[in-house]
């Protein structure tokens, strides 16, 4: 079977190169010169994943793409991007409005080719699970932490105390366990080619953490004790039988937008972000997180979180202070003023 790929892009001689480097690799090409034709051809020709340029006459790529995500039959095909380097707050806008990645332009065949066959195999693979064991995986925590039922497991379980660095799970581990933080703080990192650790997650007591894991054959995360916790291993097989008798199941692609698009959101920020605009745009988020009140993480953690080195973060919180944005204490950060923290970013 032959994947089909639409390319959209108003430089003609470029489109048609695009689509001869695709054809020979034995892709079935249409192309489209603007977003709104881009937009007719994905609806006729149904595409297994878009190429689009950003700036386009009559409809640029962003418009194209929230138009793509509003309809229901194209919502969830991957799209890349092609990027001129001037151009990263657009890539930026469209990496948070769902774009499955980016190439900068100009670029090698092979780049492209590379690109795209991960995607399609990543996609490919997505549709290729039921309907059901894909939405097993999907919850709402905040109706699940509320459940009567839920509750009189975790009242059945005795709760383990478990010390600061301590790991609940690496990659790969089996996933045959969720777990219920009664207290304390627990942080999901990866761990980068070069060596360093980028925090994904901070999850505060009470939190249900490690249902997504349990329904990936294979993951790339860690799970660490940042602060003493009591924690309550649940079988996996209770929290499936709890989700599905309990109608505690959203919809995929509301969850998969969700979590994507924070991680997109973040990752943006921290490639092309100036120092002090990463900093308030994280502390914005554990403001929230932590419910307005004091954000007691130690300065190794918060530098991991903001992807910046610590005595980068150091300084940054002292300007931040010196501005009487925030309080520095014994019991951590306290935001002073939201509102002009989130106007930073």
């Amino acid at each position: 079977m032959k994947y089909k790929i639409l390319v959209v892009e108003d430089n003609t001689e470029m489109r048609e190169n695009i689509m001869e480097i695709l054809e020979i690799s034995n892709y079935e090409v249409i192309g489209a010169e603007d977003g709104i034709l881009g937009i007719q051809a994905a609806r006729d020709f149904k595409p297994d994943l878009i190429v689009s340029d950003v700036m386009m006459p009559n409809l640029d790529g962003l418009g194209m793409l929230k138009i793509l995500q509003q309809d229901e039959a194209l919502s969830s095909t991957p799209l890349i991007f092609l990027s001129a380097k001037t151009e990263k707050d657009d890539f930026r806008k469209g990496m948070n409005l769902g774009a499955e990645d980016y190439i900068v332009k100009p670029f090698e065949s092979k780049d492209l080719l590379e690109v795209i066959e991960k995607k399609l195999i990543k996609y490919t693979n997505l549709r290729s699970q039921s309907p059901t064991r894909r939405l097993r995986g999907v919850f709402n925590e905040s109706a699940l932490l509320k459940n009567t039922t839920l509750n009189r497991i975790i009242e059945s379980i005795p709760a383990s105390d478990i010390g600061k660095n301590s790991l609940l799970w690496k990659p790969d581990s089996h996933n045959n366990t969720v777990y219920f933080l009664e207290s304390g703080i627990v942080k999901e990192y990866i761990n980068s080619v070069a060596g360093k650790d980028f925090i994904i997650n901070f999850f505060i007591g009470p939190a249900i953490i490690g249902i997504e894991k349990i329904y990936q054959q294979k993951h790339e995360t860690y799970a660490e004790i940042s602060e003493h916790a009591k924690i309550i291993s649940i079988p996996k097989s209770s929290i499936e039988e709890l989700l599905e008798q309990e109608n505690l199941l959203i919809s995929y692609h509301e969850f998969t937008q969700h979590l994507m698009g924070n991680l997109q959101e973040r990752l943006s920020i921290n490639s092309y972000g100036n120092v002090r605009e990463k900093v308030c745009y994280h502390l914005a988020q554990l403001h929230q997180l932590f419910k307005g009140e004091f954000i007691h993480l130690s300065r190794e953690d918060l530098a991991c979180y903001c992807g910046m080195a610590k005595e980068t973060l150091i300084r940054m919180l002292t300007e931040l202070k010196n501005d009487k944005l925030i309080q520095l204490t014994s019991e951590g950060i306290k935001v002073l003023n939201i509102q002009k923290i989130n106007s930073e970013y």
